[in-house]
């Protein structure tokens, strides 16, 4: 009787574990798609504010990595320089482009962070 107490408990502990994580991870990540959709990419947007932002979703990426796929955050930092760099060459329709593309990797990990049956298999 007292294994099947153990055995209970370690799984709720898990379950428990797991579900915060998923809620911590969503709401970084909602934080950042929040954040990368307020980047202004019209004729009088600078890259200053697409830098800080990228910023502060490098400073959430260090929580983000110990659950999800490098993969996936190897593609948002690469779509944040994009970004960065069609905005500091002027490439205004670029930065849409990639801005939009950004949008979507960081959408895509929120449901791969989520706790969902995607993220378990």
């Amino acid at each position: 009787m007292k294994d099947k107490i153990i055995a209970i408990v370690i799984l709720l502990t898990v379950l428990l574990a797991t579900g915060a994580n998923a809620w911590l991870l969503m709401h970084e990540i909602d934080k950042t798609i929040e954040e990368a959709k307020t980047i202004n990419v019209s004729e009088n947007g600078t890259n200053y504010e697409a830098e800080e932002i990228f910023q502060r979703y490098l400073d959430r990426e260090h929580y983000i990595s110990l659950t999800v796929s490098h993969d996936d955050l190897t593609r948002i930092e690469e779509s944040f320089c994009e970004v960065i760099a069609c905005l500091k060459v002027g490439d205004n329709q670029g930065a849409e482009i990639a801005k939009d593309r950004l949008i979507r990797s960081l959408e895509h990990l929120r449901r791969l962070s989520g706790f969902n049956i995607d993220s378990i298999i």
